[in-house]
């Protein structure tokens, strides 16, 4: 028998909460169906919000994620996960960028009711930012906001369960900047 290494069990703990933070908000990798038309944007959900930016709004140490997956493909450019918490109770503050064929706008609207279902009802619009902006409460903790055919997904989570609606806000208004300042495909 062998006792798996410190380094492996971060793995297997961190896989499955990963996975259901996926899951939830139903991202991933893109399918073509989901991918937009036209050439694809040249943007690092990373570049977006830096551990510079996660370690500021934290107010603490943290970590950087990563999967198996990441590591046997590559870390998926999309995605932007850090830990605050611990491997036992984990203190996600994330970003996500999820393109669209059409509006994210128009997915989002399409989206409110499922998210009120996982969120206990918890869904409130957020106004200015990008083309529209939805706080998911509740065990979720997450902004979504609608930018052009661009859903970007704010995760933050607290130890004590407060609503972050304010930190995520910043994560946000700090990714639409740079969003703007980004290259454009040709």
């Amino acid at each position: 028998m062998t006792i798996p290494s410190s380094r492996s069990s971060r793995r297997l703990l961190i896989a499955p909460f990963l996975l259901s933070t996926l899951l939830i908000v139903g991202c991933g990798r893109s399918s073509e169906s989901d991918a937009p038309a036209g050439p694809a944007l040249k943007v690092d959900a990373c570049q977006l919000f830096t551990d510079k930016d996660a370690q500021a709004i934290a107010g603490e140490t943290l970590a950087g994620m990563s999967s198996t997956l990441d590591e046997a493909q590559g870390r998926n450019p999309l995605e932007c996960i850090y830990n605050a918490g611990t491997l036992d109770q984990p203190r996600i503050l994330s970003l996500l960028i999820r393109p669209h064929r059409g509006t994210a706008k128009d997915f989002l609207e399409s989206s409110r009711s499922s998210l009120s279902s996982m969120s206990g009802g918890k869904v409130q619009d957020v106004p200015g930012l990008g083309d529209g902006a939805l706080w998911v409460g509740g065990r979720l903790q997450q902004l979504h906001v609608a930018t052009g055919n661009l859903q970007l997904i704010i995760t933050v989570h607290s130890v004590d369960g407060t609503d972050q609606l304010p930190k995520a806000r910043q994560i946000a208004t700090l990714a639409l900047e740079r969003l703007k300042a980004a290259p454009k495909p040709a």
